[in-house]
């Protein structure tokens, strides 16, 4: 019998890598034909990633993928902006472990974009970096509810990613907004770090507003 959570793990990593678009039909018996699973093991690892907010539930359509709408994205980077905004304030106080661990993971971000900028690593560190910005406040509680958008985020960065292609950046055009984050944490300079993680938010916003306006 194949368990829930291993089917929510390969549908989730289908989602994030974009071999699904938005809005796309999950249908549950061609689900459990695919990993020779039953229809409530399937239904099951369905509501597990609607949980975490990749896959939505219609009554009488069933399951979808994801779709981006305006006050999604409104939503999810307001409670962006709230997190990593208290993260980047906390920069002053926070220890020297946490601080490396946010140039950890933009050392990582920085090789995982030169490997390839339109990929789901890419995309998971680039959520990784900012998961460790919130970490600099020193809040489980913060935390866990950046666990719990996780998979939002990192579908959104997906799809930032692909515009970014297709708009012909280069990965060093995306990594110079974490660069300037960074290095102001480093310097313990909350006001100019708290800026750059603001504008950075805002500009990645308006771009999803952008894809979710247009259905893409």
């Amino acid at each position: 019998m194949v368990a829930p959570s291993l089917i929510a793990d390969h549908l989730r990593d289908d989602i994030l890598s974009l071999r699904f678009e938005q809005g796309e039909p999950l249908r549950e018996i061609s689900i459990s034909e695919r990993f020779g699973a039953s229809r409530r093991s399937v239904r099951e690892a369905l509501l597990m990633l609607a949980q975490e907010g990749v896959v939505t539930h219609e009554k009488h359509r069933g399951a979808r993928v994801r779709q981006f709408m305006t006050n999604d994205v409104i939503d999810l980077y307001a409670a962006r902006a709230v997190l990593e905004g208290t993260g980047a304030r906390a920069c002053l106080d926070a220890p020297d472990h946490a601080l490396d661990a946010v140039m950890v993971s933009l050392a990582d971000l920085r090789r995982a974009a030169a490997e390839g900028q339109n990929s789901s690593r890419h995309a998971t560190a680039d959520v990784q970096f900012h998961a460790s910005v919130i970490a600099l406040a020193g809040s489980p509680l913060l935390d866990r509810f950046f666990a719990s958008i996780r998979s939002q985020m990192t579908f959104a960065i997906r799809l930032l990613q692909r515009r970014e292609v297709v708009a012909g950046w280069h990965h060093e055009d995306a990594l110079r907004d974490h660069v300037l984050i960074a290095e102001a944490l480093l310097r313990r300079d909350p006001e100019t770090a708290l800026a750059a993680v603001l504008e950075h938010i805002s500009v990645n916003e308006q771009v999803l507003r952008g894809i979710a306006s247009a259905g893409a």
